[in-house]
């Protein structure tokens, strides 16, 4: 059932709406002044609004702003008694759906009712069908079959449905901004402008310019006004990379976006209110950052709505297949290569090594190696000597002997486990300490279930 609310300071009047309303089969809350609706519109969902232009204690155009402000989404139509060119321009201008008349036909508002109703209906659904397309446009670039990976792609979908602050962390060349990418692509302002910043690749006493804007004059080389990235990402979304190297002092300007979405330009009394999402991003602990005074609390604490760590590839190495292969795919266009894959002992050299620079890295090696590579299939003559001789002291990057030893007393562990508990993997997992998801991730990955033939059926 739609839920309508009814704002009007003549009691006659709001009385005779909110009846007619409910008996049509609306659900209707009614309030006799601004104030009044907006304590209501905070704390319900309300599909449409109806408000008189005229209230004792506020304007009703004044009243549309801030719901528009509370809930871009809501349909709002405006009731006035004075026949005014003026007043329904000023109303269309602020967001209203429609405008009716005084003294008006109880049946013509009710038409009217009908149509905003019927237009947030084809909105929400047009807005459904993009949510449902988007995970098959940002999905591609999110490359990997890890749990962590697999984890992040749930969450995804979540976070972008809303406008939430999120605070990637994770190891420079970890894809932070793959992800920061993958988050706008699939929320609905995807069509709006993503407007990305290095923080610490703008010098100091221009960042908060960059940032901001200024007018002109506001110093020496400011010879015309300039919008920041803020307004620029208006109605988008805006990545601050490197988050934690941001000055003291354009941390606090920061926060106040954050809590207020204003902010005045560099050299500007003018207050500049956006509608834009943050995504930030470090390669640092803030929360050591914070401890140590170069970091402020209250901004870390707004930052830190959505955390969203991603690991290093020295921690998902089963992703380095699938990462490799859609890696070549990019690199062979651009160099003109027809290299069609990574034979098994190169790949067993890039699984083993500890990649310091993550999927940077991945893809800086990948490409030295297509273009050295004499045929089709990249070998471990083609990878650097660190990769594939790493350094008998790395313990970070164990020889690939070791591995398989390490793989195959962690299978026979494994078979032990079932053999003893009759096959039911919540037995076992439980006996090895394990947690369900990954006691699963072991069975796929030594492919246990082959073994279970022997054994007959899996006990439920």
């Amino acid at each position: 059932m739609n839920r309508i609310l009814v704002v009007d300071d003549e009691e006659k009047i709001l009385k005779l709406i909110s009846n007619y309303l409910a008996d049509s089969g609306y659900q209707v809350s009614a309030a006799e002044s601004a104030a009044a609706a907006l304590d209501l519109f905070r704390t319900t969902i309300f599909d449409l609004v109806i408000t008189d232009v005229v209230l004792r204690d506020s304007s009703g155009l004044d009243l549309l702003r801030q719901l528009k402000e509370i809930d871009p989404g809501v349909q709002v139509i405006v009731i006035t008694a004075y026949a005014s060119i003026a007043d329904a321009v000023s109303a269309m201008k602020a967001g209203a759906f429609d405008y009716v008349e005084k003294p008006f036909e109880l049946e013509a508002l009710l038409l009217l009712v009908q149509r905003a109703l019927e237009t947030s209906l084809i909105r929400e659904e047009i807005q459904y069908l993009r949510q449902r397309e988007a995970p098959a446009e940002w999905s591609e670039r999110l490359v990997g079959r890890s749990p962590a990976i697999q984890e992040i792609k749930r969450l995804i979908p979540i976070v972008a449905a809303s406008k939430t602050t999120v605070l990637l962390q994770g190891e420079t060349g970890t894809g932070k901004e793959v992800v920061a990418e993958a988050i706008h692509q699939a929320s609905p302002q995807r069509d709006r402008p993503l407007i990305k910043v290095n923080c610490p690749a703008i010098p100091k006493d221009l960042l908060e310019s960059e940032l901001f804007g200024h007018v002109k004059g506001a110093f020496s080389g400011a010879i015309a006004s300039k919008k920041g990235k803020f307004e620029l990402a208006h109605g988008g979304t805006i990545f601050l990379d490197e988050v934690g190297e941001l000055p003291w002092e354009l941390q606090a300007k920061l926060l106040r976006v954050l809590q207020e979405k204003s902010f005045e330009r560099v050299g500007g009394l003018e207050r500049i209110e956006v509608d834009v999402r943050v995504i930030a991003a470090t390669n640092a602990d803030l929360k050591k950052k914070v401890q140590s005074g170069t970091f402020r609390e209250d901004l870390f604490f707004r930052l830190n709505v959505m955390p969203i760590h991603i690991p290093p590839l020295r921690e998902r190495r089963e992703d380095i297949p699938d990462l490799a292969a859609y890696l070549l795919g990019c690199i062979r266009p651009r160099l003109n290569k027809e290299v069609e894959g990574i034979s098994g002992p190169a790949m067993e050299a890039l699984k083993s090594y500890h990649w310091p620079g993550n999927v940077r890295e991945l893809a800086n090696v990948l490409e030295r190696a297509a273009l050295l590579c004499p045929g089709r299939i990249i070998g471990e003559r083609d990878l650097p000597t660190e990769i594939c001789y790493p350094r008998a002291g790395d313990i970070s990057s164990p020889p690939r002997a070791l591995r398989q030893t390490v793989d195959q007393t962690r299978r026979q562990y494994l078979l032990s486990a079932l053999r003893q508990t009759g096959w039911r993997k919540k037995e076992a997992a439980r006996l090895l300490g394990l947690s369900p998801r990954a006691f699963s991730y072991y069975i796929r990955k030594y492919q246990l279930d082959r073994e279970r033939e022997q054994f007959g059926k899996e006990a439920p």
